[in-house]
């Protein structure tokens, strides 16, 4: 793991910047990245990465900017669309962003890793006043990932270092289409000062998202009013821009250059075909178990374990660091 991080610029020729650009505006509708909360079970009631929305919270708070929850969702509810996932396109044409060769060669040369398996190709698209809280990216286990698991619980899997004979390496890169919003990163972890890289339009930034923390600036400037956006709506493809809709009535309109729109590239990352072998499984139940007497072996749980929604929030308040400032 790495908190380095490179700057691959030009990524495309001309000619396949416009026709990725193309290819975005013609691949919507987008829906919101949050739909609903998680249903049942570890985390009921709370949100997939309710671990970002906390630690926006108290940087809000920390700041004396804290806005009401209505808000915040609408600055932190981006758009977004999958275009590539597990093997399997999604209904885009975009194999040929998938298998760029620039992007494996450089995450194997920046992770040390001689394996690259691209695994996930997804678009995001933020309206101005919407930002990307401070994160870490959804880490992944064998057995254990986001198509099972709530995102917030790999986050802390990852965060406490119990599961490393699971935990499966993930590349990343950051395809910059168009908008502004800079990355913000913390290069020398969360207790030092942060670094932007200011986006430009066909440049990828490549980087171990699971362990550099990130995220983006408000789109539009700090003083960027949040979008009417709200669960649910979809961003729509205009003639010139955006429509951003309820349903069939739109809501407002954005031109082009307004919305922040990036691709982001996964890629399973093994040394060789011994570690991809080396890997065992995990299930939900041992991992919170295994969590569960980590948090007791601190000092953190005594007594009874607490019900499914404090037991989550215990979790993320004890393993999961992020700046707060």
């Amino acid at each position: 793991m790495t908190r380095e991080y490179r700057i691959i610029d030009p990524l495309l020729s001309t000619d396949a910047a416009d026709a990725l650009r193309r290819l975005v505006r013609v691949s919507g509708p987008y829906g919101t990245y949050v739909k609903n909360p998680i249903e049942s079970g570890l985390g009921a009631g709370l949100t997939r990465r309710h671990d970002a929305v906390l630690a926006f919270l108290k940087r809000q708070l920390a700041s004396g900017t804290l806005e009401d929850l209505e808000t915040l969702a609408a600055r932190t509810n981006l758009f977004r669309g999958t275009w590539f996932e597990r093997g399997a396109t999604q209904g885009v044409a975009c194999e040929s962003v998938v298998a760029l060769p620039s992007l494996a060669t450089t995450a194997a040369e920046l992770l040390g890793a001689a394996l690259v398996e691209p695994y996930m190709l997804y678009t995001n698209l933020l309206l101005p006043g919407q930002e990307l809280a401070v994160h870490h990216d959804t880490p992944e286990f064998l057995g254990l990932d986001k198509t099972n698991t709530p995102e917030w619980f790999l986050v802390v899997c990852g965060h406490s270092g119990l599961f490393e004979q699971h935990h499966v390496r993930v590349g990343s890169a950051v395809l910059f289409v168009e908008g502004d919003g800079a990355l913000i990163v913390y290069p020398d972890g969360v207790d030092a000062p942060s670094a932007s890289v200011n986006p430009r339009a066909n440049t990828a930034i490549v980087l171990d998202a699971d362990e550099l923390v990130h995220g983006v600036a408000r789109v539009g400037g700090p003083g960027a009013d949040a979008p009417p956006a709200e669960v649910g709506m979809q961003l729509h493809r205009i003639a010139t821009g955006w429509s951003l809709r309820r349903g069939e009535d739109e809501v407002t309109r954005y031109v082009d250059g307004q919305v922040r729109i990036s691709l982001q590239w996964k890629a399973w990352l093994f040394q060789d075909e011994e570690e991809r072998a080396s890997k065992r499984p995990l299930t939900m139940e041992v991992a919170t178990d295994r969590l569960v007497e980590e948090l007791r072996r601190r000092g953190a749980l005594r007594g009874e374990r607490p019900d499914d929604t404090d037991l989550a929030l215990l979790l993320m308040e004890t393993f999961i660091a992020l700046p707060e400032r």
